[in-house]
């Protein structure tokens, strides 16, 4: 089995984005890009073309978090008041775990407010600020019991570590996670990301191009911009032995809420393939008409990644990513 021909056998040939596959650690990524990254200028996709990733931010940010409590600065299971003093006891009381796990029973005070005031989606304030603001109402749930899948838990998240940190919390993830693992085109969006040189814009089904704002106080929740080769490179580094301890990779992995098959900031997964049944990393994220999915196998480091930018149904890339990994 040769993964280029594997990749022309389960991805549509109109498929508009970059497709890779690795079959273990130390065999070479093989990559197809097609389509047009740009359709006004009829700008082709090409291996390197970058991505906003959407959710998969929010694994990230939990490596970041599992990162800090390495060193001794965060724990999942103590009250966020520790950090954020000012909360309301209630509020307070949530852990960093029931955040990481979208169980913190805390309103989604920031989507509330965007549908009484849309402006609201271009305000330039920062994670502790818009925690302060977005993520002070009453308990909607007690914490641990409901899963919620709200922007407002990555707000606190993001002012938490901001808090641990003593930086502001992109500067700690790029310290902590992006240098460590060596990627070279992964960042956080600037406003104008769309429009930069090697950037892929996102189209609706209309054709006209479809991106959701992304203010600097939801970093957290999914704010980067990546490639396949970096999404590669950072499983490689997340599930490898130099960036996280063994317990904080053993609790990246672990399922919290097994109706979603959700751990710390993603998903957990088992597939069937030709080496029988597969734990994987499932990482996936959408940002307006941007629809990505990282799939990687901690055991032997298979991967798969699908980028796309014209908001294909995210049903379709799981099951492209689960007959890919069949196969292997």
């Amino acid at each position: 089995m040769t993964t280029g021909p594997l990749i022309d056998r389960h991805v549509p040939k109109d498929y508009s984005g970059v497709v890779a596959v690795r079959e273990h650690a130390g065999a070479t990524l093989v990559t197809r890009a097609s389509g047009l990254a740009v359709r006004e200028v009829a700008q082709a996709h090409t291996q390197d073309t970058r991505f906003m990733i959407g959710s998969i931010t929010k694994w990230i940010s939990a490596v970041t978090v599992l990162r800090l409590a390495d060193m001794g600065k965060l724990d999942l299971d103590a009250p966020i008041a520790r950090q954020l003093p000012e909360l309301p006891a209630a509020t307070g009381a949530v852990t960093l775990r029931q955040l990481l796990t979208n169980r913190s029973g805390i309103p989604n005070g920031l989507s509330a407010a965007l549908r009484k005031d849309a402006s609201l989606g271009k305000l330039d304030i920062g994670p502790v600020a818009a925690a302060l603001r977005f993520g002070t109402g009453a308990l909607e749930a007690a914490p641990g019991e409901k899963w919620d899948y709200s922007v407002t838990n990555w707000i606190l998240v993001a002012a938490v570590v901001e808090r641990a940190s003593k930086k502001p919390f992109t500067e700690t993830v790029e310290e902590l996670v992006l240098a460590p693992a060596g990627v070279r085109d992964t960042s956080f969006a600037s406003p104008d990301e769309e429009d930069a040189v090697g950037m892929a814009v996102a189209y609706g089904a209309s054709g006209a191009r479809k991106l959701s704002p992304a203010p600097p106080m939801v970093a957290a929740s999914g704010t980067l911009v990546s490639t396949a080769r970096d999404l590669v490179a950072l499983a490689d580094a997340v599930y490898g032995p130099k960036l996280l301890s063994d317990k904080s990779r053993q609790a990246l992995s672990a399922i919290q809420v097994a109706s979603e098959d959700y751990a710390l900031g993603g998903r957990v997964k088992t597939v069937a393939t030709r080496q029988g049944a597969r734990t994987l990393a499932w990482e996936s994220g959408v940002m307006g008409g941007y629809k990505t999915l990282l799939a990687y196998d901690p055991g032997n480091g298979r991967a798969v990644v699908l980028l796309n930018n014209t908001d294909m149904q995210q049903s379709e890339q799981a099951r492209i990513a689960v007959a890919l990994f069949g196969e292997m």
